[in-house]
């Protein structure tokens, strides 16, 4: 990592920069949503902060002769159009475009600290220009999920197996993305590794990936963990309903699709109708943003099988999240792939709803901290089945201690530590 000279930010506040491949007024995915949070808490504690995301013109159209758009009244929050960005390579080749504009960019605000969350839409090549424009800048990355390390949608996922990937190997990689050569990957390690020397800090969300990445980076060990946290209205939780004989209500929270696990879920309560439990209900709250028919034929049927017991309730926005979660008395986390840090936990947690979850990935992780998870005894719709069954006819499972989630605050605090440092 570099060192050398860097800004003296011991006496005053550093003026921050917060980068984002997108932002959450057109996409609410965590990652976004942790850099606005910190982007946010800082300006609220007086921190000079600013933020800066990608789009693309499938969510809005640029203004003519610029691919620069402000977001916010106060100028803090712009994004900027990211047309030429090549997944596998993570490199944005907009040279006199997109890179041209950032580059005033950064020499208008003039940040003390970069935080980096991730190089989708930005590229590779914004990480040299950011360092080459800023030389005594300090440059954070938070790593929020796989993508430097798996180049099949960062998810260490066999789709075509529908199975967990514990680290890229090229025989695996070549059968996942066949259009591409065993020099192709080992240059995209070589690109990464480069721009990974870039940076002062790096930071995991989760010990769970900082394991995994390690794994394939030792060069850059040891990764900082500092816990993402919960980051919605600052209001107390809701009071958690009583189970008064009725059928225990289970809910699903989240994007629809195939890796987040819904069809474990629904293939779970099909196996419960099948041993004759059916006291029960299952809310789906979230949206499915991507086509995927055979999913959508999945849940057809699910609501033909399952009939009353069944509701999909559709997208939901954020401050909504509260209301919603109390009329559940136990949120389910299905997901199959590798989650890091998922934030759908937290919001549950800080909701008081215990969660039942997968044992693999992020997750265990943070409900073993806080309290209030329950665990299947393997990754698979029957054990799944078996523990929603035993939640059924022992509620009393559910009656657990949840501890304090950190929240924007917590979590400003522990990255100033690194700003400053």
């Amino acid at each position: 990592m570099v060192s050398g000279s860097r800004v003296d930010m011991t006496m005053s506040p550093p003026r921050i920069l917060q980068i984002a491949h997108n932002h959450p007024i057109f996409h609410a995915g965590g990652t976004e949503l942790t850099a606005m949070a910190l982007h946010r808490q800082a300006l609220a504690e007086g921190v000079d902060s600013w933020f800066l995301g990608a789009l693309d013109d499938t969510q809005i159209r640029p203004n003519q002769g610029t691919q620069m758009i402000g977001l916010s009244e106060d100028g803090r929050e712009s994004a900027l159009f990211a047309e030429d960005f090549k997944r596998f390579s993570l490199s944005q080749e907009d040279f006199f475009g997109f890179q041209r504009e950032l580059q005033a960019y950064l020499r208008s605000v003039r940040p003390d600290v970069v935080h980096v969350h991730h190089m989708l839409n930005f590229g590779l090549e914004a990480l040299h220009l950011i360092r080459n424009t800023l030389p005594d800048a300090r440059m954070i990355l938070t790593l929020h999920d796989y993508y430097l390390i798996c180049a099949n949608n960062g998810q260490l996922f066999k789709h075509d197996t529908m199975t967990r990937c514990r680290g890229p190997q090229l025989h695996d990689c070549l059968k996942c993305i066949p259009q591409m050569t065993a020099n192709d990957f080992s240059m995209r390690q070589l690109d990464i590794t480069h721009a990974l020397r870039l940076f002062d800090h790096l930071v995991s969300p989760s010990y769970f990936l900082k394991s995994m990445f390690e794994g394939q980076f030792s060069q850059f060990s040891p990764i900082e963990v500092i816990e993402n946290g919960y980051f919605g209205e600052e209001a107390p939780p809701p009071v958690r309903r009583r189970i008064s004989g009725g059928p225990i209500v289970f809910g699903y929270f989240g994007n629809i699709s195939a890796v987040k696990g819904l069809p474990d879920l629904l293939t779970a309560a099909d196996i419960l109708l099948e041993r004759g439990v059916g006291e029960f209900r299952i809310r789906v709250h979230g949206a499915q943003l991507f086509e995927d028919k055979p999913l959508t034929d999945r849940m057809a049927l699910a609501k033909s099988r399952l009939g009353h017991r069944l509701t999909f309730q559709g997208a939901y926005q954020g401050h909504e999240t509260g209301r919603l979660m109390s009329e559940v008395d136990c949120v389910v986390f299905p997901s199959i792939w590798w989650e890091n840090a998922p934030l759908v936990i937290n919001e549950a947690l800080y909701c008081q709803r215990p969660v039942i979850a997968y044992p693999h990935g992020g997750a265990p992780e943070i409900l073993k901290r806080h309290g209030g998870g329950l665990f299947p005894a393997s990754s698979d719709p029957e054990a799944m089945a078996d523990l929603m069954q035993d939640v059924i006819e022992q509620p009393s499972l559910l009656d657990m201690a949840f501890g304090r989630v950190p929240d924007r605050a917590d979590l400003l605090r522990s990255y100033m530590r690194l700003y400053r440092s």
